[in-house]
């Protein structure tokens, strides 16, 4: 009801029950929510206070996204997109599966929080689930809340490790282009100026050095009689840039923020052999790559290795804010108590959430769709590269996919305004897509892993009208 000072009173639980004889009252709990319910709030008014009291730390589209579902999102004034972009690559599953939402639903009704202190059942069961689902020598989880904090946590194990092999680990090694997060470690490892940029000496932690990232398309070489130098080139990081003694090599299985950017098949396989020429371990960050992006579960699988470290987030959780890192029995047993925590790490909801959608992935066949509709659309996108000088390159797996743009296809100048132009004009159409890589001039298309064949094609239809556009 509404009461004279413009609130609303909603009862959320109250029952009575009687265990083992006893009664018990469950209290009734009482939220006061503004009168002004989100359906009568105003788009403009939103965006207004937004910069009122926000830190303007995104440059956000003037859309205000009010609900979702499957792949379809809607703005407060009822306007409806194709959703390409999945909350950045977050949303795998689709916004809000009734399954998941019933799954959280529950556990939020039992437990909502347990701290570190204790066990609790979803975190555990989650982590048991993992084991069976990542490469056969990865078993042992920590999760924390986002792919920042596994990334750092994953360094920190594999330095943790070297100490107890009687080594310092000094150094990491990361790629040129890569992006790993916003946090001090994971920024100093991101090879990209531009996130860095004012922000003096906080992404400079000491012992990170930069490897040649494996962009064929803007590589001086000739793929395949290049002998995958951008591999071997680690070797002489290892020799040249570091005093010997690295702890770890963190790479995206594909280059995710970098444009897209697919390595040559042989490439992980080749500089993975190198870190273990050097006691090396190799660290695949699949934040972003992850849980049925790329048409597998994890991308890694594409090429055939398996790491000694594996961090995830972003589709882990179907949206829930929850990430972490499983690695295997050897170098889990190199931390003890106390050496790492999070206080809020393993929620006891987000790990429900996870495991259901783990299962509800797999189940729905989504991992399939999204190797099903990624290779219509590229094979689709392709074609239409055959006819438009201004898409440089197509590339991807699954339903990860960057299309680059660049003013000539002889000298591959990038077209940064003509991506931002294309994405713009997109938005107006009704389909919101990702804009991105080293050079700002690859348009991403990452949509949940339940879209149709039907919304796939609108979608390229809307993008060819929005190429020719410009």
């Amino acid at each position: 009801m509404f009461n004279d000072v413009g609130t609303v009173l909603i009862v959320v639980h109250s029952s009575v029950s009687v265990v083992f004889g006893r009664l018990l009252v469950h209290e009734l709990v009482m939220i006061h929510v503004s009168r002004r319910l989100p359906e009568m709030l105003d788009r403009d008014d939103i965006i207004k206070k937004e910069k009122e009291f926000m830190v303007p730390a995104y440059a956000r589209k003037e859309i205000v996204v009010h609900k979702g579902k499957g792949t379809l999102l809607w703005d407060l004034d009822g306007t409806e997109y194709i959703d390409c972009l999945s909350g950045i690559s977050v949303v795998n599953a689709g916004h809000s599966p009734d399954r998941l939402v019933k799954a959280g639903s529950e556990q939020l009704s039992m437990l909502l929080h347990c701290s570190g202190l204790y066990h609790n059942v979803p975190q555990t069961l989650l982590a048991e689930k993992l084991a069976g689902l990542t490469p056969s020598n990865l078993k042992k989880s920590f999760f924390c809340n986002s792919g920042a904090e596994a990334v750092e946590g994953a360094v920190k194990i594999a330095k943790k490790y070297c100490l107890t092999q009687g080594r310092s680990g000094a150094a990491v090694i990361a790629l040129e282009g890569s992006f790993h997060g916003r946090l001090a470690l994971s920024l100093t490892l991101t090879g990209q100026a531009k996130y860095k940029q004012g922000f003096g000496t906080f992404a400079n932690a000491p012992g990170v050095v930069h490897a040649p990232m494996p962009y064929c398309y803007r590589c001086p070489l000739a793929y395949p009689d290049c002998g995958i130098e951008c591999a071997r080139r680690v070797e002489d990081i290892v020799k040249y840039h570091t005093t010997g003694d690295v702890a770890a090599m963190i790479v995206e299985p594909i280059l995710g923020e970098g444009g897209i950017v697919v390595p040559p098949d042989e490439y992980h396989a080749t500089v993975q052999k190198i870190c273990k020429d050097h006691d090396i371990l190799y660290i695949a960050d699949e934040v972003q790559t992850g849980v049925g992006r790329t048409g597998k579960m994890f991308a890694i699988e594409l090429f055939g290795i398996s790491p000694d470290i594996m961090t995830m987030a972003k589709g882990l959780g179907a949206g829930m804010p929850i990430g972490g890192y499983i690695t295997t029995d050897e170098i889990a047993g190199s931390l003890v108590s106390g050496d790492h925590f999070s206080t809020f790490g393993g929620n006891p909801v987000c790990c429900r959430v996870a495991a259901e959608n783990l299962d509800y992935l797999q189940e729905e066949g989504l991992v399939k769709n999204s190797a099903h509709i990624g290779d219509k659309m590229m094979k689709q996108l392709l074609e239409l590269q055959e006819s438009l000088e201004v898409i440089g390159e197509v590339r991807g797996k699954g339903l990860m996919i960057g299309i680059e743009l660049v003013k000539d296809n002889g000298t591959k100048e990038p077209a940064e305004k003509a991506t931002q132009s294309v994405a713009n004009n997109m938005v107006k159409s009704g389909a919101l897509v990702g804009t991105g890589g080293v050079k700002k001039n690859v348009l991403r298309i990452q949509p949940p892993l339940c879209m149709t064949e039907e919304q796939s094609e609108r979608v390229l239809n809307l993008l060819e009208a929005a190429l020719k556009g410009i």
